[in-house]
Parts: C-alpha cells; sequence; structure tokens
C-alpha cells in the first residue's frame, strides 16, 4: 500500500482556504503562516499550510 502524496501550496498558485471557504491565491509561504489573496475580493489574509487544499477539493454540500 503506498502513502499518497503531500500536497504543498506553490507561491502564486491557487488553492481552497477551508477556514474562510474560499479560493485564494498563494501570495507567500513562510514558516509562521501562509499568506493568501482571495480570488473573489482581492482582500489579503494568512493562514496555515493545514487550512490550505488543493482547489480541486470543494466545500461540502449544505
Amino acid at each position: 500500500m503506498s502513502t499518497p502524496e503531500q500536497w504543498e501550496p506553490q507561491e502564486g498558485g491557487a488553492a481552497y482556504d477551508q477556514r474562510s471557504e474560499q479560493p485564494v491565491r498563494v501570495m507567500a509561504v513562510h514558516a509562521c503562516g501562509v499568506f493568501v489573496r482571495r480570488l473573489r475580493d482581492g482582500r489579503e489574509s494568512i493562514t496555515t499550510l493545514g487550512e490550505l487544499a488543493p482547489l480541486e477539493r470543494t466545500a461540502p454540500a449544505r
């Protein structure tokens, strides 16, 4: 049984921020956090690697 490859966000790439439930653009990845900008409204924020997922994953249906 093989283990799945760990996904890591890349600067300039798109991701899904699970905390804000928004698609984001990754601006910079640092040891202290990940700087992101929301694709919808351009607001910037800082999150953690654990809060980001590949953009292909979407929010669960409500």
